[in-house]
């Protein structure tokens, strides 16, 4: 049987991703996977997507159509950001953990796509995210350029064809390099017993992975940058400003307390939002900076997500979900990945 491919769109549906001056994230990352798919395909490859239009699955529904196709082979397609336009540009691959045949696969996409131009940031293990988590095969997810960087857009653009080229030729290079090119891999159903880089079979539902940060460093996006680095600004004062204010019971409506689990609460709609539809609050912070991380954090891991400004505080939400129904069943998953939530009803101020 041919060695098969699954590649994965990010985003979709009413999760459109990143963005910027108009442009979707989920947009991007279905017209390039389709084309690298068609590349694979004439390469010998059996590829498969996680979607082929403009449809919604989570993270952990991708990995799961991954596992139940039988692949070999799992390559999720993304678009990165960052806090401020035009900062950060590059690729960036990432992966469970940096060791096999994903390590391999994740460096030499990089290396094909910095021929094409891009600036080659690093291979970035990501153990938290479920398409790289709970996915059986190994599994990559790269992150191509950044939305908000118009060099980058202007690359994604103009070398589009030389970029789904390069994505192809660095999967093919390792593939054949290992000795499993196409047409000559004999039984894809043994995939879990060849390929088992990623623990799965030690992943429960419940599970609770973390990323650790160390004192030299701050994660802005998916970018992990020293703090001596003057490109990072404000968002230096990152890790002493994560003093978290969460919802209680008290009079104001705001405390230090986490015990706000099972309330409901109505609060300001913003200005893309629907009155009335449900949204899932994950934290409110002092500063931007916090914000700004916890928000590009759910983004990375495949939630939209929103900052909103009130009374000089920054509230984070995930979601915009038309039935509670939705946004418990959003809250459980975020609950299992470790994110404390509060489900909030978006309301209009009254004058």
């Amino acid at each position: 049987m041919a060695y098969k491919i699954i590649v994965d769109a990010g985003h979709g549906g009413y999760d459109g991703g990143a963005s910027y001056n108009g442009r979707l994230e989920k947009d991007d990352t279905l017209k390039l996977a389709l084309a690298v798919g068609e590349i694979l395909s004439g390469m010998g490859y059996e590829v498969d997507y996680t979607r082929t239009t403009d449809v919604y699955d989570s993270p952990v529904q991708k990995a799961r159509i991954g596992n139940e196709s039988n692949a070999n082979l799992f390559v999720s397609i993304h678009r990165n950001s960052s806090p401020e336009p035009n900062i950060y540009k590059g690729v960036q691959t990432l992966v469970y953990e940096d060791a096999g045949l994903k390590a391999n696969l994740a460096r030499s996409v990089n290396n094909e796509l910095e021929k094409v131009g891009y600036r080659n940031i690093n291979v970035v293990e990501r153990p938290n995210l479920a398409v790289l988590r709970r996915t059986k095969m190994p599994a990559i997810l790269v992150e191509v350029g950044f939305i908000n960087n118009d060099e980058d857009n202007n690359r994604f653009d103009s070398k589009f064809d030389e970029t789904a080229m390069a994505i192809a030729a660095g999967i093919d290079d390792v593939i054949r390099e290992a000795g499993l090119k196409a047409g000559s891999f004999e039984d894809s159903n043994n995939v879990t017993t060849v390929f088992a880089e990623n623990k799965f079979e030690n992943v429960n539902s419940s599970e609770k992975v973390e990323e650790s940060i160390s004192a030299e460093d701050t994660l802005i996006g998916d970018i992990s940058v020293n703090k001596n680095d003057k490109e990072i600004n404000d968002y230096d004062k990152l890790d002493d400003e994560k003093a978290t204010v969460r919802f209680s019971e008290d009079e104001d409506g705001i405390s230090d307390s986490s015990n706000y689990e099972g309330y409901l609460k109505d609060v300001p709609a913003g200005k893309n939002d629907n009155e009335g539809n449900y949204q899932l609050l994950t934290g409110i912070y002092r500063s931007m900076g916090s914000a700004s991380y916890q928000m590009n954090k759910l983004i990375n891991s495949g939630y939209p997500s929103t900052i909103y400004e009130d009374e000089g505080l920054y509230q984070v939400r995930v979601g915009n979900y038309d039935s509670i129904e939705n946004a418990l069943i959003a809250s459980r998953e975020l609950r299992d990945r470790g994110y404390e939530t509060l489900i909030v009803i978006g309301k209009t101020n009254k004058v």
